[in-house]
């Protein structure tokens, strides 16, 4: 599920987009939104549960994903064994393998991801609407009066990319850099 789709972008860039253009717009959201979570390791949006089989290490059971909602049963051999949930990993006694089942993720998009999601796509559009196609590397200015694009050597730093200081931020704050444990309203 993309962190945005076209009538959020629409909203952002103050425009209207025709249907074909929204089925379009709503694709390139979804591939920021894949290059966003490849980048970050993490699935952020939808909230979901998983059950996964791991070995534990000194009793510590180490959760694939964050943020972690709630852990609801850990097993082993199909038998309920007792567990003490902490930020990013749970206790059990032991250290046969052990079946987790937790859940994981946000229940609505952070609005910062839905912001990010939305720049990459409106930069690929400034692209796609001078003809220049998706990506291209070094674009350094576009003008409109008397049409003028400036091109500079612009290396990795092309295409649907962030900048190096901006992904380590997503990393820290949505990757495992600042495990958390969300709490939920009973």
């Amino acid at each position: 599920m993309a962190f945005a789709v076209a009538t959020d972008l629409a909203a952002r860039m103050k425009r209207t987009f025709s249907g074909v253009e929204t089925t379009w717009i709503d694709g390139l959201l979804e591939d920021a939104t894949a290059y966003l979570q490849g980048e970050i390791g993490q699935i952020i949006h939808p909230q979901q549960s998983a059950t996964f089989t791991e070995w534990p290490t000194a009793g510590r059971v180490d959760l694939p994903q964050h943020p972690v909602i709630s852990v609801d049963t850990v097993e082993r051999d199909g038998v309920a064994v007792p567990f003490e949930p902490r930020p990013g990993y749970v206790r059990v006694q032991g250290d046969a393998p052990v079946d987790v089942t937790f859940t994981f993720g946000y229940a609505e998009v952070p609005r910062n991801l839905e912001s990010i999601a939305c720049a990459l796509v409106s930069q690929q559009l400034t692209l796609v609407e001078a003809g220049l196609g998706l990506s291209i590397g070094g674009l350094s200015s576009v003008a409109l009066d008397d049409f003028k694009i400036a091109f500079a050597d612009g290396g990795e730093a092309t295409g649907l990319t962030l900048p190096k200081v901006t992904l380590d931020s997503l990393r820290r704050q949505f990757g495992r850099g600042d495990v958390f444990q969300v709490e939920t309203a009973s």
